[in-house]
């Protein structure tokens, strides 16, 4: 995925995000149709998943779904690419 390319790239600049967890169809009606972990975040939606993480396998993150989290990592196109995250209590 294009997504995994800048994984080390300096000049993407690096943000914190607290939004909560929530499964979506990500693709509906095409062949890569699947169930996506979304973050829902004040600054937007995006699709997220750990760095270096293979988006073809199970998403780590999909536990936690109906979770809020405060992430921090890079957004690249749609997806936020999770470099550290932590549950928050609510």
């Amino acid at each position: 995925m294009s997504a995994d390319k800048n994984n080390g790239d300096s000049n993407v600049p690096t943000i914190t995000l607290t939004g909560r967890l929530v499964l979506r169809t990500f693709g509906k009606h095409t062949k890569s149709e699947h169930l996506g972990v979304y973050l829902v975040s004040d600054q937007g939606d995006y699709l997220i998943r750990p760095t270096g993480t293979n988006p073809f396998m199970d998403n780590p993150l999909m536990p936690l779904a109906g979770k809020t989290i405060i992430t921090t990592g890079y957004i690249l196109d749609y997806v936020f690419l999770a470099k550290t995250w932590k549950e928050v209590d609510e």
